[in-house]
């Protein structure tokens, strides 16, 4: 085996030894609150804390007396098509860059002759 390889190979494993350690959330909160783990946590997970985890971190490990904040009013959707009034015909568009291209290749061309 060439040094490369190993050296790979114990990277790979320092990178998955790291990753590993780096989740420790407390089960016994979950089975204390009968919650699932995203309860109190993010999507990205443990150790990302939501504002229940937060709430319940800094309430002595307890959930009693939360009120969720209420939840942003979403925007609305859009009921016509509004004109920006920008029209680009991106054939033509690509058409003039391509032709300036080959112009442009043509004077280097000439140019080197």
């Amino acid at each position: 085996m060439n040094k490369r390889f190993i050296n790979l190979i114990i990277l790979s494993l320092g990178i998955v030894l790291l990753l590993s350690s780096t989740a420790y959330a407390r089960t016994e909160y979950a089975a204390k609150e009968s919650r699932n783990c995203p309860y109190c946590h993010t999507a990205d997970g443990p150790p990302q804390l939501n504002e229940i985890g937060v709430y319940y971190a800094t309430n002595n490990h307890s959930l009693e007396g939360y009120v969720p904040s209420p939840e942003a009013t979403p925007a609305p959707e859009p009921t016509e098509e509004i004109n920006i009034g920008v029209h680009m015909d991106v054939w033509n568009v690509g058409l003039i860059a391509f032709a300036t291209v080959l112009l442009i290749l043509a004077i280097v061309y000439a140019i080197r002759l």
